[in-house]
């Protein structure tokens, strides 16, 4: 059958994260009751490139769906999904892929931001992507510990205790901490990521500035653990989103955050 590629974009809150949940209060719940509508199908087959966890926010996720033949106008399906679908979740694009397109095997890379703020004051157009937290006390020693997770590694350290993944070894290709007055992105590219991987990275990242770790002074120590009771808490989900996914040529991270600051970056 023939496949589409969808580009969907949402925010995390209110939802119980991407994948599909017996009480429907999942995205993609939300995405297949409009596509039913919409398509006048029954439970049609579809498949996302990650399962966004609770709260977690995305203006890239990528969804294939089976269609039938003749394939539907694409305007006027994205049109009638966006007035079907909750006010918080948006198609961006709609395009015809291969019909043996699948997010999950086919993808090649990743990038997350999570968001900081460090100002005594809550920023109203910010306060529900962000994780509040008190200025860092060396910014310098956060980025280094940052580019530690770069490389092939066993991030054990970092993964949820109730992942099934099979194996925990994940490569991270790329980071960037960029600072805009008291607010700190930080970007995380890798070809793929454990369960609350990069939240409780985040978070061990400012623990360890904070001087809260007894187990390791800085993040190759934590890393070395394998043990996520060794490292640090799991950051808030709402200063998590995903924002760029790649299915054949990696992009460049730098180019990726230059992109993302030119469309849905809040603006302060």
């Amino acid at each position: 059958m023939p496949r589409l590629r969808f580009e969907i974009a949402y925010i995390g809150a209110g939802f119980s994260g991407w994948q599909s949940q017996p009480d429907g209060t999942a995205v993609q719940d939300h995405f297949r009751k409009a596509l039913e509508t919409a398509l006048r199908v029954s439970d049609p087959w579809l498949v996302a490139a990650s399962r966004t966890d609770a709260g977690v926010h995305a203006e890239m996720q990528v969804v294939a769906v089976e269609v039938s033949d003749p394939i539907p106008d694409l305007l006027k399906l994205q049109r009638s999904l966006n007035a079907l679908l909750p006010k918080n979740i948006g198609i961006r694009s709609i395009a015809v892929a291969a019909p043996d397109f699948h997010p999950v095997y086919q993808s090649v890379a990743k990038v997350y931001r999570y968001r900081l703020w460090t100002a005594d004051w809550s920023n109203p157009f910010l306060a529900d992507y962000v994780w509040k937290i008190r200025r860092l006390q060396d910014p310098a020693v956060f980025l280094q510990n940052l580019a530690a997770v770069c490389g092939t590694h066993d991030f054990s350290s970092f993964c949820a205790a109730d992942s099934s993944a099979k194996t925990r070894e994940r490569t991270i290709m790329d980071v960037h901490m960029e600072v805009s007055d008291d607010l700190i992105d930080v970007w995380i590219q890798g070809s793929g990521f454990l369960k609350q991987m990069i939240r409780n990275i985040v978070g061990t990242l400012v623990d360890l500035d904070l001087g809260k770790l007894s187990s390791a002074s800085d993040m190759a120590g934590v890393l070395s653990l394998r043990d996520r009771t060794k490292a640090g808490r799991t950051a808030p989900a709402p200063g998590l989103a995903l924002v760029h996914i790649d299915f054949s040529q990696i992009t460049l991270l730098r180019d990726v955050v230059h992109r993302a600051g030119k469309g849905f970056k809040v603006a302060l």
